[in-house]
């Protein structure tokens, strides 16, 4: 074990000591509750590549699925995913079928009325795609036009706001149903990750698909249930380091293609 990640479960360590001195009859927290049964619950979406996908065998892959993956190790705990949807990850945390969700969920102020965010451990933008030969070049060039949206996303909180009026949105529970609809030509165009649009490209040369323009770009984090803080702090902890020690920047640069950005701190 690395210095590093030494100092990290010193942390967790310590908390749980914390908590213990503060109020010994208190109810187990759920940091108390994961190192006791050596097994932590973690969501996983694997319909939106590169952040979660199924790989050839159809085992979980992507950057959130080694994010977890890393963490679950550096904590020294079993991993268990949660498979959801992009609308279920936080209704799965809020009931306790997740300690933890990891699915490239941004950080919005209507999120963080629900559930609580660590320090963001990467970045994306959101851009609308379309085929080559689709007029559209800035916001305005939406009217008239079906836009595909996946629900829950920050594409979701963001596209219809920018939209013009005359804009026809269509949305999706998950975005292989939005992919599928672009693809077929359902709708005119995507609103999603440069991520997933690159992916989608790279498999479909035939559409010759092309991002027209950025709609945003944000960050996105690993949530906890409200009142987790304990387990709050280490995550916060633990994405410190692993900015410091390269891990986060190694695994995001596998899996994008491109080098993290600086991230901000809370």
């Amino acid at each position: 074990m690395t210095t590093i990640m030494r100092m990290v479960s010193a942390v967790a360590v310590a908390l749980l000591a914390l908590v213990s001195l503060s109020d010994g009859a208190s109810a187990q927290t759920a940091l108390e509750r994961i190192l006791k049964d050596k097994k932590i619950r973690i969501t996983a979406e694997v319909t939106s590549p590169p952040f979660g996908i199924l790989d050839k065998d159809g085992k979980p892959d992507g950057s959130e699925i080694a994010t977890a993956r890393q963490l679950a190790k550096d904590l020294g705990v079993e991993l268990e995913f949660v498979q959801v949807t992009a609308p279920n990850r936080i209704p799965a945390l809020l009931a306790d079928r997740a300690d933890l969700a990891i699915s490239s969920l941004s950080i919005t102020l209507d999120r963080a009325k629900t559930v609580m965010f660590a320090n963001p451990h990467g970045a994306l933008s959101i851009v609308i795609t379309a085929p080559k030969g689709t007029a559209i070049k800035s916001a305005a060039d939406l009217a008239g036009k079906k836009v595909g949206i996946t629900r829950a996303t920050l594409e979701e909180a963001t596209v219809p706001r920018m939209a013009p009026q005359g804009t026809n949105i269509v949305y999706f529970d998950d975005i292989a149903a939005t992919i599928q609809a672009l693809l077929s030509g359902q709708v005119d165009c995507a609103g999603w990750s440069a991520f997933a649009s690159k992916s989608v490209a790279d498999r479909n040369p035939a559409r010759q698909l092309e991002d027209k323009f950025t709609v945003t770009t944000a960050y996105y984090a690993i949530a906890v249930k409200p009142g987790n803080y304990d387990l709050l702090q280490w995550i916060n902890t633990w994405v410190m380091m692993s900015k410091l020690n390269g891990n986060l920047a190694q695994i995001y640069e596998k899996y994008t293609g491109v080098k993290l950005v600086e991230l901000p701190v809370f």
